[in-house]
């Protein structure tokens, strides 16, 4: 009357290496996709490498904005000197 018989389905070694390859094969998958999400969003940001390169960089760019409009200055206010000569 008491039979320890119990209906329970075991795994084989071969069936559990086959799934924890699957299983790896998987979790390769979603890093990739993980990984490709990353340099998504971090790529407009790596064009800059460091915090003083990037402030260098601008400081430059500016620099050469201001250094034109002094020009631009310097040369409509001498077209301005010819003209006043002349009237």
């Amino acid at each position: 009357m008491n039979e320890n018989h119990t209906n329970q389905q075991g795994l084989t070694l071969e069936e559990i290496a086959v799934h924890k390859q699957a299983l790896k094969i998987a979790i390769a998958e979603q890093q990739k996709n993980v990984n490709e999400a990353y340099r998504q969003v971090v790529a407009p940001f790596s064009e800059a490498k460091s915090v003083s390169g990037y402030i260098g960089g601008r400081l430059l760019n500016s620099f050469t904005m201001i250094e034109s409009a002094i020009w631009g200055f310097r040369l409509i206010s001498r077209i301005f000197r010819i003209f006043r000569k002349f009237r």
